[in-house]
């Protein structure tokens, strides 16, 4: 979704341009990244992996992974 955002947000005009513009696509980057963590814990805490023996422990897991960064 935010693939464009970030591949116009790494093409500035200007080098102090560019150092902003980079740092926004790398943390749109991150959350992405995030999310995509987050979904995943979502999809095994709801039943679709069935090796998802404790939803909390899962839950509590990936909060903790997703905090430290």
């Amino acid at each position: 979704m935010s693939d464009d955002l970030v591949k116009r947000l790494r093409k500035g005009d200007t080098p102090m341009a560019n150092h902003y513009m980079d740092e926004a696509a790398d943390r749109i980057e991150a959350l992405e990244d995030n999310l995509v963590k987050a979904m995943e814990a979502l999809e095994s805490i709801s039943g679709k992996v069935p090796y998802a023996d404790d939803p909390w422990d899962i839950a509590r897991a990936t909060l903790e992974e997703l905090k430290d960064q």
